[in-house]
């Protein structure tokens, strides 16, 4: 029978179960159908009963020609729709079809074409769903929150006022975590109530400015709410290395000493928002895994779609030793942090490395690939540079229009950044654009270890402290950037590496991608390190990764 379904899906004909119970009826079902093709002069989308008794009336069923014809464009067409209107329909024509494998539910199976060239060249491809597959996580129903997102909530336009709230806001909120979590400053001042008679002053500013001086020593000016402060962190001093962390637009605090004619501060200490030495956490009593799939590129020809092929049939339980599959198994959660789509324009030179150069075409392809998702699984989908929303973070969730797209699972919507809550267990997602901004500003930074960069946004608990770099930023009344709430995992992806680290307590994942080197990361010496997906078990925490460039069975 499936012969048969692969006969007239090659054309972009969908059989009605009633017409499929007739052919196999036949003598010779293979060869009753290739019958049908030829007689068939335009291939229609679905192939009724009541057109194949039509064609058997005619007086050339008895010389039945065996030649295939040319697919014309419209079979092309037709073909690609047919994936999908299979996906949905197969559950009325699985009676038609005897089990040929035990192992295996014909009504499980799915099948699917991704464009890989503009011609929209055919591929497909299959996962089966074992009957003895028994996932974990499908006992457990999902539980998820959004504690901290902008998609409703957006307030800016644009105007002076809009960027005078946020950063207000900014400074109230990270002048109040460092007076309360920060024994070492405690005594502050307004800016214009420093005196030349003082000796020691503490202030909390936003950084106006930073810059190296000629004899090499560090020049901060420091602004509040009152007025401005010159700082310097001299070269051969202890706290100079740290003076080389601080950025324009953050907010710190600073223990220093007046200069002997009082117009200078000289910076004894440093002191950021960060959180504390050591976070408790309590996991959860739920035993499920959640994994983290950032950075897919669907509508990209350099999308590695061996490696994701096999995570899908991982996924679904196909591959795998016992641990592997025991992995699978517990997966409730699929967060997907960004550039699902590789977009239109974003680089230079990429419309010659697109396969789809239609948006809203990248999306649908998208949708039909994650179809083959086991349906117990949550689907998370936020947004990032690559994707169809508004370049300015914080950015929303997905349109309706894109959303539309998307059904026959459990799939959420969230903005970027967003932090949410699995089962109690607190996640901060972001995609991650400011990596760059934070590598390029800090001398020993660099976005190849994004875990490292990522500590030290949780140190001064913001995700894009700098206005005016590489992340365009909205002024938004409220700083949707700050990291107000301390997670349990922080995750990030963009910059196509995969890492796992853990900063006092918070587990840190950066979550790899799908794609392969792109011209533009080539002329940058950028090597990329794809297909791995990294999994956190939800109970104990533990941190784990699984590699899809390595061939498993």
């Amino acid at each position: 029978m499936k012969s048969i379904l692969r006969q007239f899906s090659q054309h972009g004909t969908f059989i009605q179960p009633d017409a499929l119970k007739y052919i196999s009826s036949k003598e010779n079902p293979q060869q009753f159908a290739q019958f049908l093709l030829n007689k068939l002069k335009e291939y229609p989308l679905i192939l009724t009963y009541e057109t194949i008794k039509t064609l058997e009336e005619t007086k050339e069923t008895k010389n039945i020609s065996l030649l295939k014809e040319t697919p014309s464009p419209t079979k092309e067409i037709q073909s690609k729709m047919l994936s999908k209107i299979y996906s949905q329909d197969m559950m009325h024509i699985k009676e038609l079809l005897p089990e040929e494998d035990d192992l295996f539910d014909m009504e499980d199976q799915l099948t699917s074409e991704t464009e890989i060239t503009n011609q929209e060249v055919e591929q497909k491809f299959e996962v089966k769903k074992l009957k003895t597959w028994k996932p974990l996580a499908k006992e457990y129903s999902s539980e998820i929150k959004i504690i901290k997102d902008v998609t409703g909530d957006s307030t800016c336009e644009g105007t002076t006022q809009d960027f005078v709230r946020l950063f207000r806001n900014r400074f109230d909120v990270l002048q109040k975590i460092i007076r309360n979590q920060r024994r070492e400053i405690t005594n502050i001042l307004p800016i214009n109530r420093i005196k030349k008679t003082m000796t020691d002053v503490q202030l909390i500013g936003i950084v106006k400015s930073v810059r190296t001086t000629v004899n090499g020593h560090r020049l901060i000016e420091l602004e509040d709410e009152t007025g401005t402060a010159l700082l310097m962190a001299l070269k051969n001093s202890d706290i100079f290395s740290l003076a080389h962390e601080v950025l324009t637009d953050e907010i710190v605090g600073i223990v220093g000493r007046l200069s002997k004619n009082g117009d200078l501060i000289i910076v004894q200490n440093i002191i950021f928002p960060d959180i504390k030495v050591q976070q408790e956490h309590k996991w959860s009593d739920i035993p499920v895994c959640v994994a983290f799939l950032s950075d897919i590129h669907i509508g990209s020809n350099m999308f590695l779609r061996e490696q994701w092929n096999t995570f899908l049939k991982w996924i679904n339980g196909n591959l795998g030793n016992s641990r592997q599959k025991d992995v699978a198994s517990k997966i409730k959660y699929l967060v997907m942090p960004g550039d699902l789509v590789d977009g239109i324009g974003i680089y230079p030179n990429q419309e010659q490395e697109l396969s789809i150069s239609n948006i809203y075409e990248q999306y649908e392809a998208l949708a039909q690939q994650l179809e083959f998702v086991p349906d117990h699984i949550t689907l998370v989908l936020q947004p990032g540079n690559h994707d169809a929303v508004r370049p300015a973070e914080p950015q929303p969730a997905f349109e309706k229009e894109i959303q539309d797209l998307f059904s026959g699972k459990e799939y959420v919507f969230i903005g970027n950044p967003c932090t949410f809550s699995l089962h109690g267990i607190e996640i901060l997602s972001y995609h991650g654009q400011s990596l760059l901004d934070f590598a390029t500003n800090i001398q020993h930074l660099n976005y190849n270890e994004p875990t490292e960069v990522m500590k030290v946004m949780l140190r001064k608990r913001h995700l894009a402290p700098v206005y005016g770099g590489y992340t365009p930023l909205a002024p938004e009344h409220t700083d949707y950037m700050i990291i107000d709430k301390v997670p349990d995992i922080f995750v990030t992806g963009h910059v196509h590496m995969a890492s796992i680290d853990n900063y006092r307590g918070v587990t840190l994942i950066n979550a790899s991608s799908w794609q392969a080197q792109t011209s533009y990361q080539k002329m940058l010496n950028f090597i990329p390190d794809p297909a791995k997906l990294p999994i956190v078990n939800l109970k104990t925490g533990n941190a784990t990764s699984m590699d899809f460039n390595q061939k498993i069975k």
